[in-house]
């Protein structure tokens, strides 16, 4: 099966739009076109908040209508088979210790793991350029320069952020943690600069900005913060468990399974390629209505749209101030994320640090494809051109890697805006741009500096009948896949509790000028 989304480019310069992707849902859609029905619950989007929302209200019996405007289920996951070997489109790399998504693993036998990272395997040191010079670190060393920088950007309580932030999925609890709110990653670096040496410098500005998808000046010092408490205040744990593993079947098979299992049950109605233009409330009824004149009806609705384009979607009566507020203003990260095939095994244990001139901030293995080959990953700052200008600036970015280390590249596969080509001759091209995408407009959510305390409560509350469910303001693993999947829960429990104990749902000042009979 093929989705729509993504593109071949091959060397005659012919386009093919459309990649192999198990997630891709055929037949379109299961419900007649001249339906009425009134569902219980209607699910916007089919990421993982959504599938999971779908999935619990199914089984507690609940008739649930899903809608997406892609073509498959998994949002901004999904895993693309190019020559046999899979490559994640998206969101990768999951862990034991997020607990949302370890639990559904389980439940569907994903356990099964690919450990992406071999730190034994072939040359087994790491690049970096400092104040314009390249040099080859062994692998102690840049763990030493990591862990002393790190350790020294989060350590703001003597107790490397143990005191200030003792609940990482509760990270509101203490409110003194508001003060590393308000300061930008780059203000906290001004702090610390003094105590590090330029290498130590070089790796921490890198790791931050690998991680945040944006300038140090853009990225909250807080949500590097979050991420650090998350991955129990230690240096392995955030390598470990921001990415090394993936679930070895792919994220495309795991999404299927939980639309396969919803869709067992008989309850789930569903319909893809259905862009949603406006919801309105009318208090006792939620109606949606699609840009091609289509409206569906329900009891409730559970939005799961990305936070960067939650505010171009209608809302009648209007969204309360603060969730629009954040959406326009969004979470601020643009990363680009490549896959580098290099020929032979020797370069799985090679991480580097690229030079400034480079669009790459860093480069970590991946592990190996079928062919033996490494696979690494490479993240870089927003593709500044789109269509086929794309593949010809990941051709010259590919140049300058090569310049630093690599000598036989076989082909760079660009993922966040993704592209697939041979070294000496480009052969063909794939890619998806997660940033121009008009469903996402972004990658994995990272809030800019004064964010978090001022909207994500907002952004989590319902609007009436219309509940919000997105990784992009989760508790815990915000971005994450395991975002999502906590998001997802929370929504479907509050929403069968309520149509088990049905009750009216206190309307707001702007949803009581609405009720009225549904058209």
């Amino acid at each position: 099966m093929k989705t729509c989304e993504g593109y071949l480019y091959k060397r005659d310069g012919t386009f093919q739009q459309g990649l192999v992707c198990t997630g891709a849902i055929l037949p379109p859609t299961n419900i007649s076109p001249s339906s009425s029905e009134i569902f219980d619950v209607i699910v916007l989007g089919a990421g993982f908040a959504g599938l999971t929302a779908c999935r619990d209200l199914t089984l507690s019996g609940y008739k649930v209508l899903l809608l997406d405007a892609r073509d498959r289920v998994g949002g901004r996951t999904y895993t693309a088979n190019v020559d046999g070997h899979l490559y994640e489109m998206g969101g990768t790399w999951v862990h034991w210790q997020q607990p949302h998504v370890y639990r559904e693993m389980s439940r569907y036998g994903f356990t099964k793991m690919v450990d992406s990272i071999n730190s034994d395997t072939g040359c087994n040191y790491s690049t970096v350029t400092v104040n314009g010079e390249t040099t080859h670190l062994n692998k102690d060393d840049e763990f030493n320069a990591v862990t002393k920088s790190v350790e020294e950007f989060c350590n703001v309580d003597g107790e490397s952020g143990r005191l200030i932030m003792p609940f990482p999925h509760d990270p509101h609890f203490n409110p003194e943690v508001a003060e590393y709110e308000k300061l930008s990653a780059a203000e906290r670096m001004e702090q610390v600069r003094s105590k590090l040496n330029d290498l130590q410098i070089v790796v921490l500005e890198a790791a931050i900005s690998a991680s945040s998808g944006n300038s140090l000046e853009n990225t909250s010092f807080f949500e590097i913060l979050r991420w650090w408490a998350l991955c129990n205040y230690s240096i392995t744990g955030l390598s470990d468990f921001t990415e090394r593993y993936k679930i070895a079947a792919g994220q495309s098979e795991f999404a299927r399974a939980f639309f396969d299992e919803a869709l067992a049950t008989g309850n789930l109605s569903y319909s893809f390629g259905t862009h949603i233009r406006s919801v309105k409330d009318y208090g006792n009824m939620v109606a949606l209505f699609s840009r091609s004149g289509e409206h569906f009806s329900g009891k409730r609705a559970v939005c799961t749209v990305p936070l960067n384009i939650l505010h171009e979607l209608k809302f009648e009566p209007n969204l309360p101030q603060k969730k629009t507020s954040a959406s326009h203003q969004g979470h601020m990260n643009f990363c680009s994320k490549y896959h580098i095939e290099v020929q032979g095994a020797n370069m799985r244990s090679w991480t580097a640090i690229a030079p400034p001139e480079s669009r790459f901030i860093s480069v970590l293995s991946d592990g190996l494809n079928p062919a033996g080959n490494t696979q690494l990953v490479g993240f870089a700052h927003e593709s500044p051109v789109q269509g086929q200008e794309e593949g010809r600036d990941v051709l010259a970015t590919a140049k300058k890697i090569h310049e630093m280390d690599i000598k036989k590249v076989v082909r760079i596969l660009y993922l966040y805006t993704y592209c697939s080509f041979t070294y000496e001759a480009t052969s063909y091209q794939v890619w998806h741009n997660w940033v121009a995408d008009p469903f996402s407009r972004g990658t994995w959510a990272m809030f800019p500096p004064n964010f978090s305390f001022k909207y994500l409560e907002a952004l989590r509350q319902r609007h009436g009948n219309v509940l919000f469910a997105s990784g992009d303001w989760a508790l815990g693993w915000r971005g994450f896949i395991d975002g999502a999947v906590e998001e997802g829960t929370r929504v479907a429990k509050e929403i069968a509790v309520e149509l088990s104990h049905p009750h009216p749902v206190a309307p707001s000042s702007q949803t009581k000028a609405y009720i009225k009979p549904l058209l």
